[in-house]
């Protein structure tokens, strides 16, 4: 189950570059190694990540990783648990 979790998270974090256009959404499918069903629920994740780090002001990198370990305790969280506990 650990696996999955770190590909899910892998493929949103390299979605985000996707939707920045640093890379394409088929080079964060191959980065994740996730299905296509699965890499569109973290395409859709990094989306909205995406979205609130633009919308924001001041440092964006800080948003950006406000937002994405909202992600990280989100999904942790639905599996039973925080990455530090």
């Amino acid at each position: 189950m650990a696996k999955e979790k770190v590909k899910h998270l892998t493929g949103v974090f390299a979605s985000v570059f996707a939707h920045a256009g640093h890379i394409t959404k088929q080079e964060a499918q191959e980065i994740s190694g996730l299905a296509d069903h699965e890499f569109e629920k973290a395409y859709d994740s990094a989306s909205k990540i995406a979205e609130k780090t633009m919308q924001a002001g001041g440092k964006k990198m800080d948003k950006f990783l406000e937002h994405f370990g909202e992600e990280i305790d989100h999904y942790m969280d639905h599996f039973g648990g925080k990455l530090f506990k």
